[in-house]
């Protein structure tokens, strides 16, 4: 691809200029994939990325884990537009003044109109020593991530607002509803039919040897090596870049109508429609379209990692950006953003 050359001659540079210790990414034309990795897996070694090295996805978790509910869809296990509290046991949503009017649908959690507001301070990292919370102990209010029972406090699908909180009622949604843990229904739904190996949800005290350390926006490890977010549906998932690619590149090619992958064509059409009261608000991703060419967005950002994807199903291209840096601020100012404006550019992708 034409991208190769440009960037190969200055990533080096803008890793130093950015304090960004390594980088990976996937470029992704035509349905055909090139990977690239530069710097290292944690400052002070010598371990150098490589296609195998797990990055933390932070929200881009969101899109994979509506691409699970949407295979639970189609086998017919869970339904989009009924009142979720059919489905869970181990809590429920409280009715108030507002679920009289309106009842909170799948389809809305997935799309962040839901009623739920996260509290500011919410949904933090796990603390040292701290034991991982049951995903009702947050709901209830229970935990420092939740500090109040969860509540709607706006009718469903009247607002939009980015909610944590409301994936995490789509996760024990997902394990009230299997009697399975939600990273093993994920495996079996999304990473074992698309042999995604490296994938996974880790758990915080046996990190793979092939997990990258999270750093700061000065380029030093975090407390740690790694931040774990222990509400997995909203922030859990660890991959690289390329499988992430692949993931996304599923999506497409469903969306233009093939049947060989893990989604339907009519599925992945609803995934990438404007829903409700924000049309860029799509199920677990954001869409958008320039010129009359559509396209979707996930970002990802938390302690120690900071990643971006964009796609155009259509053409069937796009990119996928992760780092092991927290730049301290948003990815269209980061060195995420910076490449992938650059791709975008030699590829005359339209809206970047």
């Amino acid at each position: 691809m034409n991208h190769e050359i440009g960037l190969l001659l200055d990533i080096e540079d803008r890793l130093k200029h950015h304090y960004v210790p390594g980088i990976g990414m996937a470029v992704f034309q035509n349905g055909n994939m090139k990977v690239e990795n530069f710097g290292i897996m944690e400052c002070g070694t010598n371990h150098k990325i490589t296609a195998e090295t797990l990055f933390h996805a932070c929200s881009i978790s969101k899109m994979a884990t509506a691409i699970g509910v949407l295979r639970l869809v189609q086998e017919g296990v869970l339904e989009l537009d009924v009142d979720v509290n059919q489905y869970l046991t181990s809590w429920c949503i409280p009715e108030n003044k507002y679920t009289e009017q309106k009842k909170v649908t799948l389809r809305q959690l997935l799309a962040h109109q839901g009623g739920f507001v996260d509290s500011e301070g919410s949904f933090g990292i796990l603390q040292k020593d701290d034991q991982v919370p049951a995903v009702n102990e947050i709901l209830n209010g229970y935990t420092r991530y939740n500090p109040a029972p969860l509540q709607v406090t706006y009718e469903p699908e009247s607002e939009f607002s980015y909610s944590d909180g409301g994936y995490c009622i789509v996760e024990q949604i997902v394990e009230d509803v299997t009697g399975e843990s939600f990273d093993a229904v994920m495996e079996r739904v999304i990473m074992a039919p698309l042999n995604l190996k490296g994938t996974t949800y880790l758990n915080p005290y046996k990190m793979n040897k092939k997990t990258s350390a999270g750093h700061d926006q000065r380029g030093l490890r975090v407390e740690g090596k790694r931040a774990y977010y222990p509400y997995l549906a909203a922030s859990g998932l660890w991959t690289t870049p390329a499988e992430l690619a692949l993931l996304t590149l599923e999506v497409a090619a469903a969306w233009n109508g093939s049947f060989h992958s893990i989604l339907r064509p009519d599925t992945a059409r609803m995934m990438l429609e404007g829903f409700g009261c924000d049309k860029a608000a799509g199920l677990g991703v954001f869409v958008l379209q320039d010129n009359d060419e559509p396209y979707f967005v996930s970002k990802g950002w938390g302690a120690g990692f900071q990643c971006m994807l964009l796609a155009y199903p259509r053409l069937q291209s796009g990119i996928v950006v992760m780092t092991n840096s927290d730049p301290g601020k948003p990815q269209n100012e980061a060195l995420t953003g910076e490449i992938i404006r650059i791709i975008a550019k030699e590829n005359d992708w339209p809206g970047f």
